[in-house]
């Protein structure tokens, strides 16, 4: 018996897989392979993680590309369906107005440092009460991360993890987690200027964490033993490479990386 082609697959199938293959070979591939999987493409569900490059002029994207267009196309393409994005280094206000508006059924949120940092971040905290499904937010050089997490506090009942790196965690940010944020089950602050002493009140206040990593920080060692002990019962908690004090860097000027999150190794999850 000869074999079912791939163009004769299940609508439904092969949406299901589509929707994996992420947004570079979503756009540029899969709908020239055959007319059936053109058409799958146009499916809404196809897009529902919209996961873009954080550089894109290093990815497979036309240079000649209007990159607002791209992200506006594509969510229009999700139809109010998307549950995970992840924007691009050079959206402008408009654009990520624009992308959390049109996208209320958001689990999961990252926002490059290039977004917040440099084009606006006050912008961030006023968007919150559209986002009353995210789950997850993964921020880099955040402004105002008190009042971000005042408004996912009063908005956002499914909130379970917060992402920050390459930050200087105030007492005032660490205070508002331990009490605005007492049933988060991950919280990653990598690569962040963060006391110790605000770490206890973090640790003291956060009881129901499975997931933490506070590696590569400054403020406080990896080998302290109350700190340790106040994280004895979280599942998986990470603190090495932290220092009370930067004795390479000139100033806290380190590198931006990705987080390692409760969801997964890459920050996005694992399904």
């Amino acid at each position: 018996m000869e074999g079912r082609k791939w163009e004769d697959m299940e609508t439904d199938c092969l949406v299901n897989i589509l929707g994996r293959v992420g947004i570079e070979s979503l756009a540029l591939d899969v709908p020239f392979v055959c007319k059936s999987w053109y058409k799958a493409t146009h499916n809404p569900l196809c897009w529902q993680s919209l996961i873009f490059p954080s550089d894109l002029e290093d990815s497979r994207f036309p240079w000649s590309v209007n990159h607002g267009g791209l992200v506006k196309g594509a969510v229009n393409r999700s139809q109010r369906s998307a549950t995970r994005l992840a924007l691009p280094d050079d959206c402008s206000n408009e654009d990520i107005i624009y992308a959390l508006e049109e996208c209320p059924s958001l689990k999961l949120l990252k926002l490059p440092s290039s977004v917040i940092y440099n084009r606006g971040g006050f912008i961030i905290p006023s968007m919150i009460n559209k986002l009353t499904n995210i789950e997850t937010l993964m921020l880099q050089f955040s402004r105002d991360l008190e009042e971000i997490i005042a408004q996912i506090s009063l908005h956002c009942k499914n909130f379970i993890q917060l992402s920050v790196a390459n930050d200087n965690i105030s007492s005032d940010a660490a205070i508002a987690i331990a009490t605005l944020l007492p049933n988060i089950k991950g919280l990653a602050l990598r690569r962040c200027e963060l006391q110790r002493s605000d770490l206890v009140i973090i640790l003291n206040g956060c009881k129901k964490l499975e997931y933490m990593d506070v590696s590569n920080c400054i403020g406080f060692e990896s080998d302290d033993a109350e700190i340790l002990n106040l994280a004895s019962h979280i599942t998986t908690f990470k603190c090495e490479g932290s220092c009370l004090y930067d004795d390479y860097y000139d100033g806290f000027g380190l590198c931006s990386r990705d987080v390692d999150c409760y969801y997964g190794s890459d920050g996005y999850g694992d399904d």
